[in-house]
């Protein structure tokens, strides 16, 4: 589609022109404004990150959770990879397995420069049947697989939750080391940026040889949040950008949809609702600790993309055991049991699945 291709290379421009200029500036404090030109003298890396054959794709992609749903990549001589998964499978009441259809990592990580900035940037084609605006998921309080038991006592949960959490295909800019990510989820008729730090319980990032001096992360520094739903034109591909800026004890993300940025968080590692009335986001999901500045902390990010849901309530079973642990029910660690959600499999996967469309990955990275 020759117009698609064009209007790509237009963004791209503009992505990198203004990232650069946030580099050069030395001062990165918020989203970079589109037309900025870069200084001489300052560097700019651009990585292609796209795959022209399954072999291709598999070298540059891992998967570190599994085939999960069992989505076979279908990846086209032009670089497409098309995911789908439609239904989904019976969701899993435990920790965030249920969260993930399919998730692809790089094998390549991108370094954050000391000043300056990086871009991840897609196209996405989504369309997600069987998901719509305002439906409600029901469940109960309490540890995985309490939905089961029909305890009379057990207060209800419910929730009415967006198109993109019943059903996304998402771009992932993810440092596993601080279990900080950066993502953008699009369904069939409207997209979200979110922001979240996973838990070493997700990540077990103090464990891994390529995160020396990783810090354990648990409820008072982990967070996930939704910051605005934006509607999106159904049936066509969208240009989605992360850019993640640093100067000397700052850092800022942004997140563009089709060429225009549509949302910028500074303080990254604090979460939107703990840094005062100014930081506007959605209400999902409030944090349940200070959080901490992470600019000092980023040494690098790695590429996800995936279908994804993302239906229970934060911390999603944090600090809790499998519903088999025990006769019936799971159990939960004091501090996170009163915010532990059990939804039965019927209520996680209703009838809703993903189709998504690649194409065009990039990596900019601009500065030192």
């Amino acid at each position: 589609m020759p117009p698609l291709s064009r209007s790509r290379r237009a963004r791209r421009v503009l992505l990198s022109a203004a990232a650069a200029g946030a580099a050069g500036a030395l001062v990165v404090l918020g989203p970079p404004q589109a037309g900025a030109v870069a200084p001489p003298g300052v560097p700019v890396a651009v990585v292609d990150y796209d795959s022209h054959t399954a072999a291709e794709y598999a070298g540059r992609w891992a998967n570190p959770y599994g085939p999960l749903d069992g989505v076979v990549p279908q990846v086209a001589p032009s670089g497409a990879v098309t995911l789908s998964d439609v239904p989904f499978k019976p969701g899993t009441d435990f920790s965030v397995f249920d969260h993930l259809k399919y998730i692809g990592v790089s094998t390549q990580t991108f370094a954050v420069p000391k000043v300056g900035t990086v871009t991840f940037e897609v196209d996405i084609a989504a369309s997600t049947p069987g998901a719509e605006a305002g439906h409600v998921v029901n469940g109960v309080y309490g540890p995985p697989g309490s939905w089961s038991l029909a305890d009379p006592q057990a207060r209800p949960y419910t929730a009415t939750v967006l198109e993109g959490q019943q059903a996304g295909v998402v771009l992932n800019m993810i440092d596993f080391c601080t279990g900080q990510l950066f993502d953008w989820f699009v369904a069939g008729n409207s997209a979200f940026p979110l922001i979240e730090r996973l838990p070493t319980t997700v990540t077990g990032n103090t464990s891994n040889p390529s995160c020396p001096g990783a810090t354990e992360v648990g409820l008072d520094r982990a967070y996930t949040q939704i910051i605005k739903n934006i509607p999106v034109s159904p049936g066509e591909p969208h240009h989605v950008a992360i850019t993640f800026s640093r100067s000397p004890g700052q850092a800022t993300v942004s997140y563009a949809l089709d060429g225009k940025v549509v949302a910028a968080v500074t303080n990254v590692g604090i979460p939107l609702d703990r840094q005062g009335k100014g930081v506007a986001w959605s209400g999902t999901y409030p944090s349940l600790g200070a959080g901490e500045k992470l600019a000092d902390q980023i040494t690098s990010f790695s590429i996800g993309h995936g279908l994804f849901s993302l239906l229970d309530a934060f911390p999603f079973q944090y600090g809790c055991t499998p519903p088999g642990a025990l006769p019936g029910a799971g159990s939960c660690a004091p501090e996170s049991a009163a915010y532990s959600v059990s939804i039965s499999p019927e209520e996680r996967a209703f009838g809703q699945g993903a189709t998504g469309v690649f194409s065009g990955f990039r990596v900019t990275t601009t500065g030192r």
